[in-house]
Order: C-alpha cells, then sequence, then structure tokens
C-alpha cells in the first residue's frame, strides 16, 4: 500500500512538473453584459474552443454580483482574498496560456457584436400625445402599447413630462411602430362618443359568447362599446363600465366611444345585427303527439334537415318524457319561416294522424275470394275505395295483410293500414263482400249439354255479361261431368249468389236455350258448304238469326295419291301448282250432322233454306286438294286487312283456303274443293299478290 501510494504521489509530481503554468489575462466588458456572460460561461467556453480544458479555466467578472445564484463552478463574481483588484467593467481569465487566450478572443468578440447591434437599435422617434390621450394611447395595464409594438423589436418609452412617446429600435421598426402610435393619436384625438338605443334581450346576442362578437368590433374600427352593468344574477359577461363623467346607461342603451368613422362603422354594424336578430329571432313553441316524433324527424333525421334547410330556421326538440303524450318543438327564425316550418310539421303530423291500423275480422273461407287471382280483388277494393292501389304509405294508400300462418292476430284477422278514409271504405266493402257471401245460395239450372257452348259464346262472352250483370259466379259442368239432369240430356249449371241474384240469373240463362233442328248430311256436302267460315252458314244466321253447328261429323281419311295421280296443269308452273287426284270415293258412307238453334218460328224458314243449299250444290268432287306455292312474305296479302281477302275468296269459291301460321316457313296454300273452284280460287290468290306487289 505504501509502495502504491509512493507511486501515486510520483506520478502527480510529474505531471505538475510536465503542466503548463496558468496564465491570467484581462479583458474590457461593459458590467451590463457580465451577468449574462456569467451565466452562460459553458456556453462561451465552447465557443471559444477551450471546452476541453474547461475545468482549469475560472472566469472571474468585476461587475456587482447578480441577485440570482446559482452560477457556474468555473465563473464567479466576488474575489477571493488572494485576487488582485478587478475593475467593474473588467473580466478575469486565468488558466493555461492558449485556452485563456482563445476566451478573452470570444469576450471581445461578444462585446463587439453588442456594440454593433446596439448600434443598430440606436434609431428612436418621438410621437407627440397630448397630457388628455397619455393614458388612452398606453392602455389598461399598457394592453395598447403591447398591441402596438406587436412582434417588432422596439421600446416604446413615455415620457410624460415632455408629452410624447418615445419609440427606439432599428429604423424600419421604428418608423412602422411611430406611424402606427401617431395614427391612434389622430383617432383618439378626433375621438366621439354615441349612445344607441336597443331592446335590452338583444345585448346578448350582440356581445357574442364570452364577449367575442363586441371585442371584434372594438379591435375592427378601434372603439370602445360599453352595455349597460349585467343585471343581478345574470350569466352575461360584463362590459366595460363608463368612466364617472359619464352618465349612466339605461337598460337598453349601448354607448360607442372612439374616432369619429370607428364610431358610425361600428354603430352600423350593430344596428344591422339588431335588426337581424329581430327579423330571426321570431319563435314559436308547440306540441305534438310524442308517437308521431319519429315521422318528424325522418330517417336519421333527414326530413327534419329537409324542413329546417327549406324554412332557414332553428328547430329545437324537446326530449321525450316516458309516459308524456305530447313533446314540445321550438322553432326559431324569420316569421315567414317559422310559419313554413311549423306547418311542414303540422303537415307531416296530420298525414300521420290521417293514417290508420285496423284489424277486421274475415273467416278464413272469404280469403281467396277477397284476394282473387294474383290479388286483383285487393288492388279493386282499394281502387273502389278511392285509393292508390300501388301507395305502400301516405294519402291514398291502403295495404291489406292477410294472416300469415301462425300469426299472432289470429287466422281470422286481416289487417288494414292506410289513409283513415280509405281504410273506413275498405273496410266496409270487405264487410259488406263477407256478408254477401255468408247469404250466399247455390242453385243448379238445367240446360241440354249440346246448347252449353252456345250459352257460354264464343270466348266466354254471354257467361262474363250475365256474371258481371247479376254478379253472380256460374259453373257448366265439364264435358267428362256425370252430372246431368233428370232426362240424361244435358248438364247441370250451378249458379252461385245471392239467392235474388241467382233467380235472375237462372231466368237469364234459360232465356238463351234455343229451339234445335238436326240435318244430315254427306262429308262431301260438309266439306263444301258447312264450317263456321262458309257462305251458307253464315247467310242463315244473318237471315234467319239460326246459329247452325256441327252436332258431329266423321273423320275423313287424309288423301293419300301416287305420284301418278298428281296432276301438272302447266308445265311453266309445274313447281308452284299441285293437285292431289279425286278422291272422292274414300268418302263415300261417311255422315255429319249439323244442328240449327234458334227461335220455333223461323226453324223452318232456315231448314228450307239449307234443303235448297244441299239440292243446288254441284255434284262434282269435292276432295281434290291444290298446293299452291307462295313465298311467305306475300301470306298476308292472301289473308287481307283483318282476313277480308281469305273471306272474299272462300264465299267466291265455296272453298277451304289454308294459309300457314305466321312464322312458318313453309310456302304452301292448300285449297280444298271441286276441281273448278279450286282453279277459281288459285286466280283469285295470284290476282292478289299481283294487285299488291
Amino acid at each position: 500500500t505504501r509502495e502504491l501510494l509512493r507511486l501515486t504521489i510520483d506520478d502527480l509530481r510529474a505531471a505538475l512538473a510536465a503542466a503548463e503554468p496558468p496564465v491570467t489575462l484581462t479583458a474590457a466588458v461593459p458590467a451590463a453584459q457580465q451577468p449574462a456572460l456569467a451565466a452562460g460561461v459553458e456556453a462561451l467556453l465552447r465557443a471559444a474552443g477551450a471546452a476541453e480544458g474547461a475545468s482549469r479555466v475560472v472566469v472571474r467578472f468585476g461587475s456587482a454580483a447578480p441577485a440570482e445564484p446559482g452560477l457556474p463552478a468555473n465563473s464567479r463574481f466576488t474575489p477571493r482574498k488572494d485576487d488582485a483588484p478587478l475593475a467593474a467593467d473588467a473580466v478575469e481569465v486565468r488558466g493555461p496560456a492558449d485556452a485563456a487566450a482563445r476566451v478573452v478572443a470570444e469576450l471581445e468578440r461578444r462585446v463587439a457584436q453588442a456594440a454593433a447591434a446596439a448600434a443598430l437599435r440606436s434609431c428612436r422617434a418621438d410621437v407627440a400625445v397630448p397630457a388628455g390621450l397619455v393614458a388612452r394611447v398606453v392602455g389598461r395595464g399598457g394592453e395598447t402599447l403591447r398591441r402596438l409594438r406587436g412582434a417588432r423589436d422596439v421600446t416604446i418609452d413615455v415620457l410624460a413630462a415632455e408629452g410624447a412617446v418615445r419609440v427606439t429600435g432599428t429604423r424600419d421598426d421604428v418608423d412602422a411602430v411611430a406611424a402606427d402610435v401617431a395614427a391612434l393619436v389622430a383617432r383618439l384625438a378626433d375621438e366621439t362618443a354615441e349612445t344607441i338605443v336597443v331592446a335590452a334581450e338583444l345585448h346578448r346576442a350582440l356581445i357574442g359568447s364570452g364577449g367575442r362578437f363586441v371585442r371584434r368590433l372594438g379591435d375592427k374600427y378601434h372603439v370602445r362599446i360599453q352595455f349597460p352593468p349585467a343585471r343581478q344574477g345574470s350569466d352575461e359577461p360584463s362590459s366595460e363600465l363608463p368612466s364617472s363623467s359619464e352618465p349612466p346607461l339605461a337598460a337598453d342603451q349601448i354607448r360607442i366611444r372612439g374616432g369619429a368613422q370607428g364610431v358610425a362603422a361600428a354603430k352600423a354594424e350593430l344596428l344591422e345585427l339588431a335588426a337581424y336578430e329581430i327579423e330571426h329571432g321570431h319563435s314559436a313553441t308547440f306540441a305534438v303527439p310524442a308517437e308521431h316524433l319519429p315521422h318528424v324527424v325522418g330517417r336519421a333525421g333527414s326530413r327534419i334537415s329537409e324542413i329546417k334547410d327549406a324554412s332557414a330556421t332553428r328547430i329545437d326538440l324537446g326530449a321525450a318524457v316516458p309516459g308524456a303524450a305530447t313533446v314540445d318543438v321550438t322553432i326559431v327564425g324569420t316569421r315567414a319561416g317559422v310559419a313554413q316550418a311549423r306547418a311542414a310539421i303540422e303537415a307531416v303530423v296530420a298525414e300521420q294522424l290521417a293514417q290508420a291500423d285496423e284489424v277486421v275480422a274475415v273467416a278464413t273461407k272469404h280469403h281467396r275470394f277477397l284476394i282473387g287471382a294474383g290479388g286483383a280483388r285487393v288492388r279493386e277494393l282499394v281502387a273502389l275505395a278511392g285509393g292508390d292501389p300501388d301507395a305502400a304509405a301516405g294519402p291514398g294508400s291502403c295495404r291489406i295483410q292477410f294472416p300469415r300462418a301462425k300469426s299472432a292476430d289470429g287466422p281470422d284477422s286481416v289487417r288494414l293500414k292506410g289513409d283513415r278514409a280509405v281504410v273506413a271504405r275498405v273496410r266496409q266493402r270487405i264487410e259488406e263482400l263477407v256478408a254477401a257471401r255468408d247469404r250466399q245460395v247455390t242453385v243448379s239450372v238445367s240446360i241440354p249439354a249440346s246448347q252449353h257452348a252456345f250459352v257460354i259464346g264464343r270466348g266466354g262472352s254471354h257467361l262474363k255479361q250475365l256474371q258481371d250483370a247479376h254478379d253472380v259466379e256460374i259453373h257448366f259442368p265439364r264435358r267428362s261431368s256425370s252430372t246431368v239432369d233428370s232426362d240424361g240430356v244435358g248438364g247441370l249449371v250451378r249458379i252461385t249468389g245471392l239467392p235474388e241474384n241467382c233467380e235472375a240469373a237462372s231466368s237469364a240463362l234459360l232465356a238463351l236455350v234455343r229451339d234445335e233442328s238436326r240435318v244430315s248430311v254427306t262429308l262431301a256436302q260438309h266439306q263444301r258448304l258447312g264450317g263456321r267460315t262458309s257462305a251458307l252458314w253464315r247467310r242463315v244466321r244473318a237471315d234467319y238469326g239460326v246459329q247452325v253447328d256441327a252436332a258431329h261429323v266423321d273423320r275423313a281419311p287424309p288423301p293419300q295419291a301416287p305420284k301418278s295421280a298428281i296432276v301438272v296443269v302447266d308445265q311453266d308452273t309445274a313447281d308452284d301448282v299441285v293437285y292431289v287426284a279425286d278422291n272422292s270415293s274414300m268418302l263415300d258412307g261417311l255422315k255429319a250432322e249439323w244442328i240449327l238453334r234458334g227461335e220455333a218460328s223461323k226453324l223452318p224458314a232456315a231448314l228450307e233454306a239449307i234443303n235448297t243449299a244441299l239440292a243446288g250444290a254441284s255434284l262434282e268432287p269435292a276432295s281434290v286438294v291444290a298446293r299452291v306455292r307462295v313465298d311467305p312474305k306475300n301470306h298476308r296479302h292472301i289473308i287481307g286487312k283483318q282476313g277480308a281477302m281469305i273471306a272474299k275468296i272462300r264465299d267466291a269459291t265455296l272453298c277451304d283456303v289454308a294459309v300457314p301460321a305466321r312464322g312458318s316457313e313453309s310456302p304452301w296454300v292448300s285449297v280444298t274443293g271441286p276441281r273448278s273452284a279450286v282453279d277459281h280460287a288459285i286466280e283469285m290468290i295470284n290476282d292478289a299478290i299481283e294487285e299488291r306487289a
């Protein structure tokens, strides 16, 4: 241990012997700058490049020690007993020669820099201020001077004895601030005060939240705006109190003080805002049913927002109180806007009040009837009640909802939702229909089966007319039905409806039944003279009011002829007209039975006319079939408008003419009849095509 201590002392002595002896240098530094330099001595050493030897450099300042403690360890003001005296504007630097020299050089550089800056900021300007305006220029707590100085690097001193304000700094900043001070003095010299009258209830809006609006006006026009003292207990912001020399303000007064132009502009803006508040300060509070409030608000507030935008108003909806029947609505805005918004809200409420949701009891057995085919009767019920079958809601709407399986309302409950007036009429009609159906009966009428088709009419025309006229349902038996009358000659027709309507419909049905007479003809005569399109049958119907139908027709075998039986009448048209040879022998023994229906007094004359036509008919075979090649685009010329041309050909030749169905690509038109009549028909077909080609 002693050896280690000895070695350490030897090393220390060697280091001290090798170390450079310290030197003491002095630099001239104004006393005013010394405290700042002392506090930042570490930065000073770094700037001088002496940071490595900082622990061996001590800087002593000659000025009085500052009041703030906490100086760095190598910086001091208070001299020690062995220190030499130091002038107040001097700084002593002690340490290695090189480090001390660099610190002194940095101090001198900073002193020179400060002197240059002081010279730069040595520009000053004095602005004359009348003694009565000095306090106004300074402002409360120096606020006006701070606002004038802003971000500029200047110093503003008030020279009260000289009646001036001195601005010191750089040339540009001094000129700008001095101009602002002069402008302020000019405005204050031109100062005036004006008192305006504004209703006290508008003061809150003019002051603004936290005085925001009135402060903006004061800054904008360089004026002071005084409101009456705040009412006791009020939460209004306190306004600036008037001076003791000014009379107190009444509750509806506002005083504006400042330059004449600023006062006039602030007055105009205040009065304009007051007029706006008066115009837009109308309000109306009214109650709406709480249950309809969601409809007033709309989905995600869409409807209430639309009303606000359209009327330019503010609408406040009161909180819904549990159990309360109504909710208060307050509207604020112009008189017209308030009226418009209120009317819109009340229209929504009225629309909802006009809506109804009712349940009517209807037995399940009537549901299918009330719905109708594809919902047709439901739509008819709404339309007849004056509603719109397509409307889902709103005026004129009525939705008829039939219960689903396991419905909570029960299997007999039919719900009606929509316009109250339409719902009432639909309900009344449903109840009437249900009551009528509960009174319905079904009766049977015996009508010969052979006359069913005649009674029903072509396309069901007679049947529809009877059902509509008597409000009944008429059901004819199917051909395979075993329901026959007591004589076994006809089917029983069922009529369903009210008793009185069934009786009337039964009478009307029986009135359509006609007397009958039958005529037996050969199949060849039937093919030549019979058929619904034949001239003979149409003439009998037109002349005697007698309907002729085929009660039975034997089936003729299809014409089959060998190629040797084909006759080509014209070599040039061999590919266009083909005749099938006479097959009359194949019709031998085949019959057809015609049935005549009409009044008993006219049947004999009709029979005589038919027999005369049969007797005068040519015995020429009627089984010749000709096929004529016709371009499908010309088929329409053969048919003619509404079938007029083909009917003309049939009437003139008594031949059956068959044209391929529309859309068919077959070019062949078939003509059946006697040979001479077929030739005539072919000529008429060619003429019809040529006339329209």
